[in-house]
């Protein structure tokens, strides 16, 4: 498709102006490591959740999630449990505070406080930070790889050369800004985003109430799992899910997501750079309630996933191109639906909304990982005399590093699933349990982290590479459970078969987090030495947990059912949306920490 003048010229102002903003806060992003990465903690959190927000919301996976709802419709969104979703849920009851309590300005800094500063926690921090660059490089690499195959419909050019071209202009603001720069951008960006998705949900709904051009089965507007997408179908069919793909089994591939999305959202921040966003905020009350305010903001994505997906079957009958697309690479409808369904100059802002979206995910990637390598790597190991006009130029090396490795890796790959589901569930896998671990167990030392993480890496490596050379392929309902449970057992022998973490070292992480689980012998002793300490309970961040996630996975689905006039479901969610409204207020507001707590 060729943009017209006007198409060009809203999306050429707008790229001008993220790029203005990099140069304008470059000066102020200068000042120093902990300005560069975390804005001086001075960012109000309305703002720091506008920005979380529009980093989860990427194009690669938004097209991702378009893919799957076109063949497995709303049931498709259990699929979403593999990224845990509803993790949002989470930091609003309980993870956003104990992360901001934490007070440091990485996650890999964050093992010195947990595990100490001996052999110990400098492994477990060392094993972090090569999980937090291994993972980034690959999430890069999958947003690249998605914004190639985006641009490409859109510009006359190749995937590889677009996805070149579109994170070189990304690179430029993303590497002078810092995290004040990113913060500022994408706060607009989550503006013009929630503006874009509401505009393409209202065409979605119109093109439905004109009728669909390729009619799904009756089963694809259920929202309940099955455990056979056996669909009794033409296999040539777009719907018709063969039985050797991935999803054909769809109860136990679902029941391992769930499984995995739950664990996740126990380990803390998926993303590794949302440690960064917690950091930034000024109080652990501000913490919980940007966890909040970051789910309200990100449930605009399903109903616009769901409206592309609609747009798609509407107009498949109509252009052959289509309908051979959907069949052959449904990762594509959402770029095409956009160049063919949008009149002139909707077409321009749609277009800016959602490069909004990638460049929002891919700079929060870079900013986190180069937080890693300077902080954790280079001033940890090679510079720790640097003064921060070197950090900050080392800051914008690694920037650029990451940023090649994106590049690099949407060169040799094609598929936006491979690279996700290895992501989240090979990957995923093989650091899983030792972070969720690491949080209730007080006995979980940093050698039993880092040979746990060690042996997860490795063994996710392996995996991959034996599926890439036709070697050995398995299905994710048992890859993971092999690969998880491998990995826990490292973790615990490794654990118990080593000194515990020193006492000192437990007791300042636990007075100043307050974690829940099993930290028994670590709460007595700081009992003992400071009669006055109360630990918040956790049971009433549980009660709230309880009620957050079918609250935020209610208001995710509930909205798309609009776009398929389906009104009966959307007055019933409508109405546990606001009767679970109500329990918050009672529970989780009522509960949140005072205004006047600064972390220790």
């Amino acid at each position: 498709m060729t943009l017209s003048p006007l198409d060009l010229t809203i999306l050429g102002v707008y790229l001008a102006l993220v790029i203005g903003v990099g140069f304008v806060v470059k000066r102020r992003a200068a000042k120093g490591l902990e300005s560069y990465f975390l804005g001086n903690r001075t960012l109000p959190w309305w703002m720091l959740a506008m920005s979380g927000s529009s980093s989860y919301f990427d194009i690669t996976g938004t097209m991702w999630i378009v893919s799957i709802l076109v063949v497995c419709g709303y049931r498709g969104m259990w699929v979403q449990w593999m990224w845990g979703f509803v993790i949002a849920a989470f930091y609003m009851a309980f993870m956003g505070k104990w992360i901001r309590r934490s007070g440091v300005m990485t996650g890999a800094e964050w093992m010195i406080a947990r595990f100490g500063a001996g052999r110990a926690g400098e492994l477990a921090r060392l094993s972090y930070t090569l999980y937090a660059v291994l993972t980034l490089s690959a999430l890069l690499g999958y947003t690249a790889v998605g914004m190639g195959k985006f641009g490409s419909q859109f510009l006359p050019l190749p995937d590889r050369l677009c996805a070149l071209l579109i994170i070189g202009v990304t690179g430029v603001y993303v590497v002078l800004g810092g995290f004040r720069g990113l913060t500022i951008v994408e706060f607009f960006q989550t503006i013009i985003l929630t503006v874009g998705a509401v505009m393409i949900a209202c065409l979605g709904y119109a093109a439905y109430g004109r009728g669909l051009a390729l009619h799904p089965p009756s089963d694809w507007y259920s929202p309940w799992p099955v455990w056979r997408l056996d669909r009794a179908i033409d296999p040539s069919s777009p719907f018709h899910v063969a039985s050797s793909d991935m999803y054909y089994l769809f109860g136990a591939v679902i029941l391992v997501y769930v499984v995995k999305g739950t664990l996740l959202c126990f380990s803390g921040p998926e993303q590794l750079y949302d440690f960064q966003k917690f950091l930034a905020v000024r109080t652990p009350r501000e913490a919980s309630l940007m966890g909040m305010l970051w789910g309200v903001f990100h449930a605009v994505r399903f109903p616009m996933a769901m409206a592309v997906a609609v747009l798609g079957l509407a107009g498949a009958a109509g252009s052959s191109d289509l309908l051979a697309l959907i069949k052959s690479d449904p990762e594509k409808v959402m770029p095409v639906v956009i160049a063919h369904s949008l009149p002139t100059g909707l077409v321009g802002f749609a277009l800016a909304a959602l490069v909004s979206a990638f460049m929002g995910a891919f700079s929060a990637m870079i900013n986190g990982g180069a937080s890693y390598l300077v902080r954790d790597v280079y001033q940890n190991y090679l510079r720790p005399t640097a003064s921060d006009r070197e950090l900050i130029w080392a800051s914008y090396g690694a920037s650029v590093l990451l940023i090649a490795i994106g590049i690099l890796i949407a060169q040799v790959q094609t598929s936006i699933n491979a690279i996700f589901t290895w992501i989240m569930v090979g990957l995923g896998a093989g650091v899983l349990m030792p972070n969720v671990l690491r949080w209730y167990w007080w006995r979980m030392n940093g050698w039993g982290y880092f040979a746990a993480t060690a042996a997860g890496m490795l063994l996710s490596l392996v995996q991959v590479v034996l599926e890439q050379t036709g070697t050995l392929s398995l299905p994710v309902y048992v890859s993971f459970p092999v690969l998880a449970i491998a990995v826990l057992i490292v973790c615990i022998a490794v654990t118990l078969r080593t000194p515990p973490t020193e006492l000192d070292a437990l007791m300042g992480f636990y007075r100043k987090v307050q974690p829940a689980g099993w930290w028994g012998p670590v709460h007595r002793a700081v009992a003992a030495a400071d009669p006055s300490f109360r630990r918040e309970p956790f049971g009433r961040d549980l009660i709230s947990l309880a009620i957050a996630v079918p609250w935020l996975a209610v208001l995710y689905v509930f909205p798309m059912y609009v776009i398929t006039h389906r009104w009966d479901v959307v007055a019933a969610g409508g109405a546990i949306f606001a009767a679970l409204t109500v329990a918050l207020a009672f529970t989780w507001w009522r509960s949140l920490p005072s205004a006047e707590e600064q972390p220790a």
